[in-house]
């Protein structure tokens, strides 16, 4: 995996080797192709040891695929597309370079033994960029289920909030959110928390960005905290907001938002963007609140009729909790990956894959 310099090189957790690679290479595609060397190395070195190959990117995926007479079988699991998601994060990379990476990511599809993806969209993407049908399995994003009363809140928490969670890209919908609050300056008691991560000038940014809107009052931030930390915000929320934009990255090449999944594991009501990947983990006003995207009127208003009526608020998170213990536990995932992985790991090298 890919480090830096905090972290050891080779790490042994139980019966876990963890080998990282440290690179202070500032760009993207030179550190992506640092990785797939560092990636190739390792499983040249392994080909005869290793049963399963799994990655979850090209850069890594096509060195693996390279090495000559190896014995394992691989996976390639599918969360985003580079060719459709970094156009959105850098705007001066060019189509030909997108067209490459396409390359790329076929080659993975293709050539994987196994595809799995966390959403229906995703795999609907891939189906219609030729990718076959029958090797794809959708494992959606899980959580562990936590009470919220067993939580420890901040001892600074503000008495009623909101919190978003997770990274701060522009499809995220934090300028949606943002114009929303403007709308509820009257609810002075009311915070946003915000448990973020990104890169530097994006989040330096986004705080300009509260201050020329004059809501920063409003904000309470919280930069890079670790996940116990996030858990605490979070059981304290009467809200979990997730305003994903309507763009080719949420329709298109989808998403399973574990800010989501992980809301409704903890019996929060979420009120989230009405986009396909959304529907397949929220069910209106019965596991969540979904609201047209890019509306941050209709955001505010939904935050208001929630705030206005606790008891069907509960309700909703209840259920989504409900939902969430029966479907989305990290115990689910683990379990249907550990039966692809048994079927590879039975089947032979050179035998064709039945579906």
């Amino acid at each position: 995996m890919l480090g830096d310099e905090e972290l050891p090189s080779w790490q042994i957790e139980g019966s876990v080797q963890i080998r990282r690679l440290a690179s202070d290479e500032p760009n993207y595609l030179k550190r992506a192709m640092q990785f797939g060397e560092f990636v190739y190395t390792h499983a040249e070195m392994l080909r005869n040891d290793l049963q399963i190959a799994h990655f979850r990117d090209p850069w890594g995926g096509i060195q693996m695929l390279d090495v000559k007479n190896r014995s394992y079988k691989t996976v390639y699991e599918v969360n985003a597309l580079p060719s459709i998601e970094l156009p959105a994060r850098y705007g001066n990379i060019s189509s030909r370079i997108c067209a490459k990476i396409r390359r790329l990511e076929q080659r993975c599809w293709e050539e994987a033994d196994r595809i799995i993806c966390p959403s229906q969209v995703i795999k609907n993407c891939l189906i219609s960029l030729g990718a076959s049908a029958d090797k794809i399995t959708v494992i959606p994003n899980g959580a562990h289920v936590i009470d919220a009363a067993q939580i420890n809140i901040p001892a600074d928490a503000p008495g009623q909030y909101l919190i978003y969670f997770g990274a701060v890209q522009s499809w995220q919908g934090l300028e949606v959110l943002f114009k929303a609050m403007t709308f509820l300056r009257d609810l002075s008691e009311l915070k946003l928390v915000l448990c973020v991560s990104g890169s530097k000038p994006r989040l330096k940014y986004l705080q300009k960005l509260a201050a020329r809107m004059s809501i920063e009052h409003q904000l309470v931030w919280h930069m890079k905290v670790p996940q116990t930390a996030v858990s605490n915000w979070l059981a304290g929320a009467a809200i979990s907001v997730a305003p994903l934009v309507e763009c080719a990255r949420n329709l298109t090449q989808g998403c399973c938002p574990i800010k989501i999944v992980e809301s409704m594991a903890m019996a929060k009501p979420v009120i989230a963007s009405d986009l396909p990947v959304v529907r397949e983990l929220i069910e209106h006003n019965e596991t969540g609140w979904l609201i047209r995207p890019d509306r941050p009127s209709e955001l505010a208003r939904a935050i208001r009729i929630l705030l206005a009526h606790p008891d069907e608020c509960r309700k909703i998170g209840e259920n989504a909790q409900k939902k969430a213990a029966a479907s989305l536990t990290w115990a689910t995932v683990t379990a249907t990956l550990a039966g692809i992985y048994r079927q590879l790991a039975a089947e032979k090298r050179a035998g064709p894959f039945q579906p």
